[in-house]
């Protein structure tokens, strides 16, 4: 059932238009956060985030399992997961930047890259070609491949659960300014959201081997704090998870090019063969990805 429900929302984001132009406004992630508000005003904001996080998580638990058998299962499996998925609708972002870049178009460059940096300390403007393909990468292990991971394994409740994690954990209480102390749910849900991404990150890098240059991607096997805090970690942990991330996608993906035009005075043409090989290596994981599952779902491992 998993991997027909896979299938399902890796066509409808690739081949139905009228579903990435819906998806963009991230209405989803706005009414999250507008419902933690509200609800923060009300009950104040420990009380919130804890009805936000739990509450429905926990009830898709308790109704459909951990599989999700069933046809209601079915269907919720799937709206659950088009809500969830690639909230900053990142697939047609990195389309977006391809075009322009073969088009030499500077300006539709400049706005894919403030999508795609958007959240991390880069300077968009001043992001390099070596940083941009990272990021591709990157947003592809967090929008796409951590949701699908989690609902392998829990189910829809698993893919709800990890995405509300990852919101929460990045907005702050209402009223409370930057820089404050964090709350100790506030700080918990970081931690959290940190402990999701652990498990997950060896098996999309293991994935990445697969997909692009094994032996460069082995040899670069190293977590990098510094390099998950630039694109945006929120937790040491995460940092270390999302920098090996960066660095095993940065060495797989130059399998067919050596590292040239990396800053940002290359032309466009160039850069875009780099853009290019990163969001191969990004499809080429993800369908190994699908592989695995249907291997796991044949031998009964997943139901």
């Amino acid at each position: 059932m998993k991997l027909l429900v896979l299938i399902l929302v890796v066509a409808i984001d690739r081949f139905l238009e009228f579903f990435r132009r819906w998806r963009a406004d991230r209405w989803p992630h706005r009414a999250t956060i507008e419902v933690f508000d509200t609800l923060a005003g009300m009950i104040g904001s420990t009380a919130a985030r804890l009805i936000v996080w739990l509450l429905l998580p926990v009830a898709l638990l308790i109704l459909l399992g951990a599989g999700g058998d069933g046809w209601i299962g079915w269907v919720v499996s799937l709206v659950v997961l088009l809500l969830v998925i690639t909230p900053r609708n990142t697939s047609e972002i990195n389309r977006q930047l391809l075009d322009a870049a073969g088009r030499d178009d500077q300006e539709t460059v400049e706005s894919a890259r403030k999508v795609l940096f958007d959240g991390t300390p880069v300077d968009p403007a001043a992001a390099t070609t070596r940083q941009t393909g990272e990021r591709i990468i990157v947003l592809a292990f967090r929008e796409w491949f951590l949701v699908l991971f989690w609902f392998v394994l829990l189910g829809p409740a698993g893919a709800l659960f990890y995405r509300l994690t990852e919101w929460l954990a990045q907005e702050n209480d209402p009223g409370v300014v930057e820089g404050a102390k964090v709350a100790w749910l506030h700080r918990w849900q970081k931690k959290t959201h940190a402990l999701l991404v652990l498990p997950a990150a060896p098996v999309f890098t293991v994935l990445m081997l697969l997909a692009g240059s094994f032996q460069r991607g082995v040899n670069a096997w190293r977590g990098d704090p510094a390099l998950g805090r630039e694109h945006g970690a929120m937790d040491g942990w995460e940092a270390g998870s999302i920098g090996l991330i960066a660095r095993v996608g940065h060495a797989v993906i130059d399998v067919e090019r050596a590292d040239e035009c990396l800053d940002e005075n290359a032309c466009l043409a160039d850069q875009r063969a780099w853009y290019r090989a990163a969001h191969a290596i990004v499809l080429r994981a993800l369908l190994f990805g699908l592989a695995l599952v249907a291997v796991l779902t044949m031998i009964g491992w997943v139901p």
